[in-house]
């Protein structure tokens, strides 16, 4: 029987919290066709995405994704839907989304020029209120992504939010498969078939955040992940806008501002790490060996805070 590590980690109880990707800049290309492991360079799109283009994105910390609605289909017409997303930490503006479209894939590193030099976007843009609810279908990264990410895809495409969902590349987190990630706001859950999906979209079109499968916010480092999760578990918070402020004080401390039902308070939270040895390959085609993170709240303490609950 074929290895599936997404298998694996259902089997060994593994945490799925405190597992998101850190990203804090998203770029996504829609790319139609066939992707290689590597979807940006081994697909379509890799003669137009040249080394220089592609370094200078990872010097600006901006993750490119590929994008689809599926193999063959263009979501824009004869066009090509480019979305660049700043995401949010707690306490921070709202999430600033632009979208253009392109012509042809040799439009990308143009219309993206600006962006690439660190000059911001070009006037060319334009606001984008949409959500992007994508999820991870990169089957030749990992074998996983395809075999849960595709019915996954295919249920949605039959739901509510069918014209809110993408197939994209490689997110992070094959062992979490089937991987969702709900842009622009940056959040990750793991494990989602149909049912566990549309319940996360359910409570996000209500303002409000499925605990169970959520891996993290891709702004906070996974030790940040780890004491928003717990507080919200404990606190039985539920409400998208109860963390209003997150900040690791050091290695083991994280200080959060929450908004409870009582009002405004500051949860102190002490955590270790603990590296954990995987029992089998952390991917499908992984090495053994490795280790994973787990992370163990010590203590907590909650003081009432006199900050403002708007």
């Amino acid at each position: 029987m074929r290895f599936a590590c997404s298998v694996a980690s259902i089997a060994r109880g593994e945490p799925v919290e405190a597992t998101a990707s850190q990203v804090r800049h998203w770029l996504l290309v829609e790319v139609t066709g066939p992707w290689g492991r590597d979807a940006i360079t081994q697909s379509e799109l890799g003669p137009y995405a040249p080394e220089v283009w592609r370094r200078a994105m990872k010097q600006r910390s901006i993750r490119i994704i590929a994008i689809r609605r599926d193999l063959h289909h263009r979501s824009d017409g004869e066009g090509l839907r480019l979305v660049y997303v700043e995401a949010p930490r707690p306490g921070d503006s709202q999430a600033s989304a632009h979208r253009i479209v392109v012509p042809a894939l040799h439009d990308v590193v143009g219309a993206t020029a600006s962006l690439a030099g660190g000059h911001g976007l070009s006037d060319a843009w334009r606001p984008d209120s949409d959500r992007y609810v994508l999820v991870c279908t990169n089957g030749r990264h990992d074998a996983c992504c395809a075999t849960y990410g595709r019915p996954l895809v295919r249920d949605l495409r039959d739901s509510p939010w069918a014209a809110q969902v993408w197939e994209c590349s490689h997110i992070g987190g094959d062992r979490w498969a089937a991987n969702l990630v709900l842009l622009p706001d940056s959040l990750y859950f793991g494990h989602q078939d149909g049912a566990s999906a549309r319940r996360v979209l359910t409570a996000h079109d209500a303002g409000r955040l499925e605990l169970p499968g959520f891996r993290g916010r891709t702004t906070s480092k996974l030790i940040e992940q780890a004491a928003e999760h717990h507080v919200r578990a404990t606190l039985q918070l539920d409400r998208l806008d109860a963390v209003r402020a997150i900040e690791r004080t050091d290695d083991h401390t994280v200080r959060i501002t929450v908004l409870t039902p009582d009002g405004p308070a500051v949860c102190t939270l002490l955590l270790e790490r603990h590296d954990v040895a995987a029992p089998t390959p952390l991917t499908c085609k992984g090495r053994p060996g490795q280790h994973y993170p787990e992370f163990h709240v010590l203590d907590m303490s909650i003081e009432p805070s006199a900050a403002p609950a708007n």
